[in-house]
Protein backbone atom coordinates (compact mmCIF):
# COMPACT_ATOMS: atom_id res chain seq x y z
CA UNK A 1 0.00 0.00 0.00
CA UNK A 2 1.38 3.90 -0.80
CA UNK A 3 1.75 5.88 1.59
CA UNK A 4 -1.09 8.92 1.34
CA UNK A 5 0.35 12.50 1.31
CA UNK A 6 -1.55 15.07 3.26
CA UNK A 7 -3.89 16.50 0.84
CA UNK A 8 -5.06 12.98 0.58
CA UNK A 9 -5.71 12.74 4.81
CA UNK A 10 -7.36 15.48 4.41
CA UNK A 11 -9.75 14.70 1.33
CA UNK A 12 -10.68 11.78 3.09
CA UNK A 13 -11.45 13.41 6.17
CA UNK A 14 -13.56 16.17 4.89
CA UNK A 15 -15.80 12.95 3.21
CA UNK A 16 -16.00 10.99 6.32
CA UNK A 17 -17.02 14.56 8.12
CA UNK A 18 -19.60 15.33 5.51
CA UNK A 19 -20.67 11.85 5.74
CA UNK A 20 -22.05 11.99 9.15
CA UNK A 21 -24.47 14.68 7.97
CA UNK A 22 -26.35 11.70 6.41
CA UNK A 23 -27.86 11.07 9.70
CA UNK A 24 -29.50 14.21 10.18
CA UNK A 25 -32.09 15.34 11.38
CA UNK A 26 -31.03 13.72 14.95
CA UNK A 27 -34.19 15.23 16.49
CA UNK A 28 -36.42 12.78 16.26
CA UNK A 29 -33.48 9.63 16.74
CA UNK A 30 -32.48 10.98 20.14
CA UNK A 31 -36.51 11.52 20.89
CA UNK A 32 -37.21 8.39 20.12
CA UNK A 33 -34.56 6.65 22.65
CA UNK A 34 -36.08 8.72 25.52
CA UNK A 35 -39.62 7.95 24.95
CA UNK A 36 -40.04 6.02 28.08
CA UNK A 37 -41.11 8.53 30.94
CA UNK A 38 -37.77 8.56 32.80
CA UNK A 39 -37.34 7.13 36.06
CA UNK A 40 -34.22 8.42 36.64
CA UNK A 41 -33.21 11.18 38.49
CA UNK A 42 -32.41 14.58 37.31
CA UNK A 43 -28.74 15.46 37.14
CA UNK A 44 -27.92 19.16 38.99
CA UNK A 45 -24.60 20.85 38.37
CA UNK A 46 -25.40 24.19 40.50
CA UNK A 47 -28.11 25.79 39.14
CA UNK A 48 -28.11 23.58 35.95
CA UNK A 49 -31.12 21.08 36.20
CA UNK A 50 -31.13 18.45 33.17
CA UNK A 51 -34.23 15.88 33.82
CA UNK A 52 -32.49 13.31 31.88
CA UNK A 53 -29.18 12.70 33.42
CA UNK A 54 -27.28 12.26 30.63
CA UNK A 55 -24.19 14.48 29.16
CA UNK A 56 -23.32 14.32 25.36
CA UNK A 57 -19.92 13.03 24.40
CA UNK A 58 -17.71 16.43 23.04
CA UNK A 59 -16.60 14.12 19.54
CA UNK A 60 -14.72 16.34 17.71
CA UNK A 61 -13.66 17.16 13.82
CA UNK A 62 -17.12 17.69 13.07
CA UNK A 63 -18.94 14.89 14.74
CA UNK A 64 -20.41 16.92 17.88
CA UNK A 65 -22.10 19.94 16.09
CA UNK A 66 -25.39 21.95 16.54
CA UNK A 67 -27.53 19.33 15.58
CA UNK A 68 -26.84 16.78 18.22
CA UNK A 69 -26.41 19.01 20.83
CA UNK A 70 -29.58 20.73 20.35
CA UNK A 71 -31.50 17.56 19.98
CA UNK A 72 -29.58 16.20 23.08
CA UNK A 73 -30.54 19.26 25.07
CA UNK A 74 -34.57 19.01 23.46
CA UNK A 75 -34.71 15.83 25.59
CA UNK A 76 -33.78 16.43 28.41
CA UNK A 77 -29.86 16.13 28.01
CA UNK A 78 -26.82 17.96 28.17
CA UNK A 79 -25.93 18.92 24.50
CA UNK A 80 -22.38 18.96 24.21
CA UNK A 81 -20.65 21.00 21.31
CA UNK A 82 -16.73 19.80 20.47
CA UNK A 83 -14.66 22.47 19.61
CA UNK A 84 -11.27 20.51 18.25
CA UNK A 85 -11.03 20.73 14.31
CA UNK A 86 -14.80 21.98 14.32
CA UNK A 87 -13.88 24.45 11.15
CA UNK A 88 -11.86 22.01 9.25
CA UNK A 89 -15.15 22.48 6.38
CA UNK A 90 -14.69 25.78 6.43
CA UNK A 91 -13.15 26.97 3.04
CA UNK A 92 -9.82 28.75 4.55
CA UNK A 93 -9.23 26.17 7.34
CA UNK A 94 -5.70 24.93 5.79
CA UNK A 95 -5.00 29.06 5.46
CA UNK A 96 -5.94 30.06 8.61
CA UNK A 97 -7.24 27.01 10.77
CA UNK A 98 -7.58 29.09 14.33
CA UNK A 99 -9.54 31.43 13.33
CA UNK A 100 -11.78 29.10 10.63
CA UNK A 101 -12.61 27.13 14.38
CA UNK A 102 -12.74 30.08 16.18
CA UNK A 103 -16.08 31.29 13.17
CA UNK A 104 -17.03 27.69 13.25
CA UNK A 105 -17.17 27.33 17.05
CA UNK A 106 -19.31 30.25 17.87
CA UNK A 107 -21.36 29.93 14.92
CA UNK A 108 -22.43 26.56 15.60
CA UNK A 109 -23.17 27.37 19.38
CA UNK A 110 -25.70 30.16 18.16
CA UNK A 111 -27.16 27.96 15.96
CA UNK A 112 -27.77 25.77 19.06
CA UNK A 113 -29.02 28.20 21.09
CA UNK A 114 -31.82 28.33 18.07
CA UNK A 115 -32.85 25.21 18.49
CA UNK A 116 -33.22 24.67 21.83
CA UNK A 117 -34.00 26.05 25.11
CA UNK A 118 -32.47 23.42 26.80
CA UNK A 119 -28.90 23.65 28.65
CA UNK A 120 -25.36 23.53 26.15
CA UNK A 121 -22.16 22.74 26.72
CA UNK A 122 -18.95 23.11 25.17
CA UNK A 123 -15.75 20.78 25.28
CA UNK A 124 -12.59 21.73 24.93
CA UNK A 125 -9.12 20.35 24.91
CA UNK A 126 -6.64 22.25 27.15
CA UNK A 127 -3.95 21.15 25.02
CA UNK A 128 -4.96 22.99 21.93
CA UNK A 129 -3.10 25.92 20.66
CA UNK A 130 -6.41 27.86 20.42
CA UNK A 131 -7.44 26.84 24.20
CA UNK A 132 -7.49 30.01 25.58
CA UNK A 133 -9.23 32.06 22.52
CA UNK A 134 -11.53 28.79 22.18
CA UNK A 135 -12.85 29.10 25.56
CA UNK A 136 -13.02 33.00 25.40
CA UNK A 137 -16.06 32.46 22.85
CA UNK A 138 -17.43 29.74 25.04
CA UNK A 139 -17.78 33.00 27.64
CA UNK A 140 -18.78 35.23 24.98
CA UNK A 141 -21.46 33.27 23.65
CA UNK A 142 -22.82 32.37 27.55
CA UNK A 143 -22.54 28.64 27.29
CA UNK A 144 -24.24 26.71 29.78
CA UNK A 145 -20.69 24.37 30.55
CA UNK A 146 -17.41 24.10 29.41
CA UNK A 147 -15.55 20.43 29.86
CA UNK A 148 -12.36 21.12 29.80
CA UNK A 149 -10.16 17.50 28.95
CA UNK A 150 -6.70 16.58 27.24
CA UNK A 151 -4.77 18.19 29.98
CA UNK A 152 -5.27 20.04 33.30
CA UNK A 153 -7.35 23.54 33.73
CA UNK A 154 -5.19 24.91 36.07
CA UNK A 155 -3.29 28.17 34.94
CA UNK A 156 -4.37 31.07 33.48
CA UNK A 157 -7.99 30.09 33.52
CA UNK A 158 -10.33 33.43 33.54
CA UNK A 159 -12.46 32.03 36.49
CA UNK A 160 -13.71 35.63 37.13
CA UNK A 161 -15.03 35.77 33.60
CA UNK A 162 -16.82 32.38 33.91
CA UNK A 163 -18.42 33.30 37.29
CA UNK A 164 -19.23 36.58 35.01
CA UNK A 165 -21.16 35.34 31.98
CA UNK A 166 -22.78 32.41 34.67
CA UNK A 167 -20.76 29.33 32.62
CA UNK A 168 -20.09 26.23 35.12
CA UNK A 169 -16.46 24.81 34.55
CA UNK A 170 -16.28 20.71 34.66
CA UNK A 171 -12.89 19.10 34.05
CA UNK A 172 -12.36 15.91 32.68
CA UNK A 173 -9.83 13.68 34.51
CA UNK A 174 -9.21 10.03 35.06
CA UNK A 175 -8.01 10.02 38.71
CA UNK A 176 -8.60 10.89 41.86
CA UNK A 177 -5.09 12.78 42.34
CA UNK A 178 -5.57 14.84 39.45
CA UNK A 179 -8.95 15.95 41.05
CA UNK A 180 -7.08 17.18 43.90
CA UNK A 181 -4.64 18.76 42.32
CA UNK A 182 -7.12 20.66 40.35
CA UNK A 183 -9.17 21.78 43.17
CA UNK A 184 -5.84 22.68 45.46
CA UNK A 185 -4.78 24.94 42.91
CA UNK A 186 -7.96 26.59 42.14
CA UNK A 187 -8.72 27.25 45.54
CA UNK A 188 -4.91 28.57 45.80
CA UNK A 189 -4.99 30.89 42.53
CA UNK A 190 -8.79 31.29 42.67
CA UNK A 191 -10.55 30.99 45.40
CA UNK A 192 -12.62 28.56 44.05
CA UNK A 193 -13.17 25.80 42.62
CA UNK A 194 -14.52 23.32 39.53
CA UNK A 195 -18.50 23.28 39.30
CA UNK A 196 -18.59 19.63 38.36
CA UNK A 197 -15.47 16.83 37.55
CA UNK A 198 -16.14 14.21 34.57
CA UNK A 199 -14.30 10.83 35.28
CA UNK A 200 -13.11 9.32 31.90
CA UNK A 201 -11.12 5.94 31.84
CA UNK A 202 -10.32 3.67 28.56
CA UNK A 203 -14.33 3.22 28.17
CA UNK A 204 -14.79 6.47 26.78
CA UNK A 205 -12.57 6.26 23.45
CA UNK A 206 -9.62 5.49 25.38
CA UNK A 207 -8.31 9.41 25.72
CA UNK A 208 -7.21 8.43 29.30
CA UNK A 209 -6.37 5.32 30.84
CA UNK A 210 -6.57 3.80 34.50
CA UNK A 211 -4.15 1.39 35.86
CA UNK A 212 -3.45 -2.02 34.41
CA UNK A 213 -5.28 -3.70 37.46
CA UNK A 214 -8.32 -0.88 36.61
CA UNK A 215 -8.82 -1.95 33.49
CA UNK A 216 -11.28 -4.71 34.23
CA UNK A 217 -12.64 -3.23 36.88
CA UNK A 218 -16.55 -1.89 35.80
CA UNK A 219 -16.41 0.57 38.60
Amino acid sequence: MQPMNKSTIFTRLKEEARSCLSYLPLEKTVSSILKAKPTWPALRIGDLVAPTPIVQGGMGVGISLSSLASAVANAGGIGVIAANGIGLLEPDYYEDGQAANLRAFRREIRTARQKTKGIIGVNIMVAVNDFHQLLDVAIEEMVDIVFLGAGLPIKNIPVEALRKAKVKLAPIVSSSRAVDMIFRMWKKLYNDVPDAVVFEGPKAGGHLGFTEEQLDDPA
